[in-house]
């Protein structure tokens, strides 16, 4: 039976934090992914959360509406209950979209800032390597 020969891998120098210049940017590209990966949760998250509690106020007044349309004293007036559900609906749904269209350009403000620092970061650390 032969034997293997087991060598342990060496890391790439490219990988090891002390190498050169290089590996300091690569390093930082590293760590400006997994600030662009958080970034990406968070805004999942926040349009999950909003969509979640809009549904619920949605759920909530439709049970509501229910109510009414069984009750008996609410006869007479039920046209003005049901028309003043679809009115409050429509206004609902036209604010939910404003508020999504908010966290959207929220994200988006945010992710322009972090470039322009990122950004700036490189163009001193290319100065910084060119002096030396």
């Amino acid at each position: 039976m032969r034997q293997a020969n087991w060598q342990p891998l060496k890391a790439p120098s490219w990988f090891l934090p002390s190498s050169s210049a290089l590996s300091i940017e690569l390093w930082g590209a590293l760590g400006s992914l997994g600030h662009m990966q958080a970034a990406t949760v968070e805004a999942t998250l926040r349009y999950q959360i909003e969509a979640l509690q809009f549904l619920q106020n949605r759920l909530e007044s439709d049970l509501h509406l229910l109510q009414h349309c069984q009750s008996y004293d609410r006869e007479p007036d039920l046209f003005d209950v049901w028309s003043g559900f679809w009115q409050q609906t429509f206004l609902d749904y036209f604010k939910e979209g404003a508020r999504l269209a908010d966290i959207g350009t929220t994200s988006m403000r945010k992710t322009a800032k972090r470039l322009q620092e990122e950004e700036r970061r490189v163009v001193e650390n290319m100065a910084a390597q060119a002096t030396m």
